[in-house]
């Protein structure tokens, strides 16, 4: 049976690179609140993630070979939206794909780590300090508990090269505005590029389906926030100037220190994650 993938989330940052790179391994299906927000060359569909009917609609109109729910509601746009979708709306297609035989591919968050216990394994049992790591964790729970054949994805903060992505665009508008910005030069992480995250969601839902459980899947390098915000900064070409300076993180209540992960599965599987500095060096020497 050829593939056919139901993407959620299709109008956000890692669908605008998910959602090509999917047509390269069958039929792609993008729902969001607003079809016309859908990137293309997806199929695009309407979708309130807070309709559990409405979501019952869909995946049974599309009947897809695979759903990835990559949708996801981020601090600051309201708490009961984001339990709703990252928890309640992950339960429902998990339902609704576990009745149709559906393989699930669920996009969860290093979030759920606490940063107390580093570096954490694939099967690392989650401690979420926020609630937007609560929700995720709820989902992923309830995903794997409804559809112990799905597999939840936990993976790092996403940029891409040729779209600008939310947390270096805030950076900007507000070096913009003349504000100061302050960035952690002690918080770790391992930010992945988009289009190995989109890569390796494909391949889980389509090639690797005996896959279940929890994965870590993040970028082979270990960096500050800091390092981080600076690289992205110079590579879209933001002047730092002297209005930005690095501090620590230690003292900031509930703060995620250091989320570093192994991704043992991922190697495993010969799922290639390269590293913030790889990344930008293939970009230049392609560019130049």
């Amino acid at each position: 049976m050829p593939n056919k993938i139901l993407i959620t989330g299709a109008s956000g940052y890692l669908a605008h690179r998910l959602i090509p790179i999917a047509t390269g391994y069958g039929e792609v299906v993008g729902t969001a609140r607003k079809a016309e927000s859908v990137y293309q060359p997806a199929d695009a569909l309407s979708l309130d993630l807070l309709d559990a009917d409405a979501i019952k609609r869909v995946v049974e109109k599309v009947r897809p070979t695979a759903i990835i729910h990559a949708a996801a509601i981020n601090p600051g746009c309201g708490d009961e939206m984001m339990v709703g979708v990252n928890h309640h709306a992950s339960a429902t297609l998990a339902e609704v794909a576990s009745r149709l035989g559906i393989r699930l591919v669920f996009v969860s968050s290093e979030s759920g780590y606490s940063g107390n216990a580093a570096p954490y394994s694939d099967h690392a049992i989650p401690d979420p300090s926020n609630l937007y790591g609560t929700s995720k964790v709820a989902g992923e729970q309830a995903v794997l508990s409804i559809l112990p054949e799905s597999v939840a994805v936990r993976t790092s903060l996403i940029y891409g090269l040729d779209k600008i992505d939310r947390g270096t665009q805030g950076f900007r508008e507000r070096l913009k505005r003349g504000e100061p910005l302050t960035l952690f030069d002690d918080v770790l992480r391992q930010p992945v590029w988009v289009d190995s995250l989109s890569h390796a969601l494909c391949r889980l839902a389509t090639e690797f389906t005996d896959i279940t459980g929890t994965m870590n899947v993040v970028g082979d390098e270990v960096m500050s926030r800091a390092v981080f915000g600076l690289a992205m900064m110079k590579h879209w070409c933001i002047e730092a100037g002297d209005n930005v300076s690095l501090v620590s993180g230690a003292e900031i209540k509930g703060m995620q220190m250091d989320l570093r992960c192994s991704c043992e599965r991922a190697k495993a599987l010969g799922i290639t994650l390269p590293g913030v500095s790889e990344v930008l060096a293939l970009h230049h020497s392609d560019t130049h």
